[in-house]
């Protein structure tokens, strides 16, 4: 059976378990308590969660940006214990409808190079390499920039 998660908008109370995910994901390129208390309560965007059974199995937050008409991922993970349950695709299913609803024509991100599973999950829902910043995390890794276009020819 396959599990149900529900996604709803992160609460400062999340902030806990959204923590504890990025810091298995993120190590130290994680995001702050402040930060995630800014991305929650006053960016310009969203921050949702999918959620089973009371509990935060994967995030994301999205920026808007309504001059370049676009919708940048600026985090997403998903905890251990719930990878390979397409919580993942979930996930960018829901930014996809969020970049829709506000008329955004491209959704862009940054991933690390060596993180084979999220460009793997990032190519197959139609995102290019468009360019790469070197050094961009702590540990000297490069990220690739990526980008899809929202716009159904």
């Amino acid at each position: 059976m396959e599990q149900e998660f529900i996604l709803r908008s992160a609460e400062i109370d999340d902030i806990p378990s959204i923590m504890e995910i990025e810091q298995i994901c993120f190590n130290k390129d994680s995001f702050s308590k402040r930060q995630f208390v800014y991305l929650i309560s006053q960016a310009k965007g969203h921050f949702c969660i999918a959620e089973y059974r009371q509990r935060v199995g994967g995030y994301f937050s999205v920026l808007i940006n309504k001059r370049a008409c676009s919708l940048r991922i600026y985090s997403i993970a998903v905890h251990p214990d719930f990878r390979g349950k397409k919580v993942g695709q979930l996930l960018i299913d829901q930014i996809a409808v969020i970049a829709q609803r506000e008329g955004l024509k491209r959704i862009t991100l940054e991933v690390n190079v060596s993180n084979f599973p999220a460009i793997h999950l990032y190519e197959k829902n139609g995102f290019k390499h468009t360019s790469i910043k070197e050094d961009y995390y702590h540990d000297g890794a490069s990220a690739y920039c990526m980008q899809k276009s929202t716009i159904v020819e």
